[in-house]
């Protein structure tokens, strides 16, 4: 038998207080150290959120940076017997283009602001553009397309108008030559992306752009993917919306819609030696009593009457 006296009532109590105690402080701890690894996890996932979100703003909001050359005008202008492109500098980051009131050498201008997703423009180009192309190639006009995106939000990538116009100033600053041809492409039936739809892929422009002949399709390639001309893009959009920079000058009293409502800007826009064109004339009748310069008949079809401007910003 041992002879070690048992523990009295009170040494009993002090110790399972001391075990309760130790158990609480063992809690503790365990609980401090729960608390800071899910203040360092949320840490970590704040962090990476605002990563993210950094990416995605430096990819959506590019500084501005310089447009492309060949378009110094705010568009492309082509000229002569093969549709040449007129060649520019490029122009630098922030340039606002200047009002003007003739073509090269006196020539008639005409001027047609436009955006790829509109069915409108299609509807003019296949109306009017062989006519406009005539008078071009006969050395009566030039033709300046500048290419708008007010359209984004009627497809649903939102962001179909200014990939294409992307497009088309990529096309005007590595192969200005092949313009004309992926102008037409762009504006045929089995092309144009249906309102409401996805618009076209990045990949489908490069093809367009190949298509047309275009040389420097490596570098095209990369401007189409990178939209390296979107600031530029948005830049334009805004000048044709609020009727400032290279239009600032022009009388748009009469655009009114069919009630004779003064209303915004819409595509196309067709200016011709800086008066405005209103649609409700033939246009090749338009270019002779403004300019001078007859114009061939044109085939009837539906009226390219502007597609308006959306009411909420469509560059974003």
């Amino acid at each position: 038998m041992s002879n070690a006296s048992r523990p009295s009532k009170n040494e009993r109590r002090d110790a399972a207080r001391e075990k309760a105690r130790q158990d609480r402080l063992r809690q503790q701890k365990r609980e401090k150290r729960g608390r800071l690894v899910l203040q360092l996890s949320i840490g970590l996932v704040v962090v990476a959120i605002v990563a993210v979100v950094s990416v995605i703003i430096v990819n959506s909001v590019r500084p501005a940076g310089p447009g492309p050359a060949n378009m110094a005008s705010g568009g492309i202008t082509l000229e002569g017997a093969d549709l040449t492109a007129v060649r520019t500098q490029a122009p630098a980051a922030g340039a606002v283009p200047a009002p003007q009131a003739t073509g090269p050498g006196g020539k008639v201008l005409i001027q047609s602001y436009e955006d790829f997703g509109c069915p409108i423009c299609r509807q003019f180009e296949q109306q009017y553009g062989e006519q406009i192309r005539q008078l071009v190639t006969s050395g009566a006009a030039v033709i300046q397309y500048h290419p708008v995106a007010i359209l984004d939000r009627s497809f649903t990538d939102r962001t179909y108008s200014t990939r294409a116009a992307n497009a088309a100033a990529a096309v005007a600053n590595y192969s200005p030559d092949a313009f004309s041809k992926f102008h037409q492409l762009m504006y045929r039936s089995d092309v144009q992306p249906e309102e409401g739809g996805p618009g076209l892929t990045d990949d489908r422009l490069i093809a367009l752009v190949k298509q047309a002949g275009a040389t420097n399709l490596s570098q095209i390639t990369e401007a189409i993917r990178d939209q390296e001309f979107k600031s530029w893009v948005g830049d334009r959009t805004d000048e044709f919306t609020e009727d400032t920079g290279p239009l600032k000058d022009v009388d748009f009293s009469k655009r009114l819609d069919q009630n004779g409502q003064p209303t915004g800007a819409g595509t196309p826009t067709l200016i011709v030696n800086g008066q405005y064109w209103d649609g409700k004339t033939d246009f090749g009748a338009f270019v002779t009593s403004v300019g001078g310069a007859s114009a061939p008949s044109s085939s009837p079809s539906a009226s390219a009457s502007p597609s308006a401007t959306p009411s909420a910003s469509a560059s974003d």
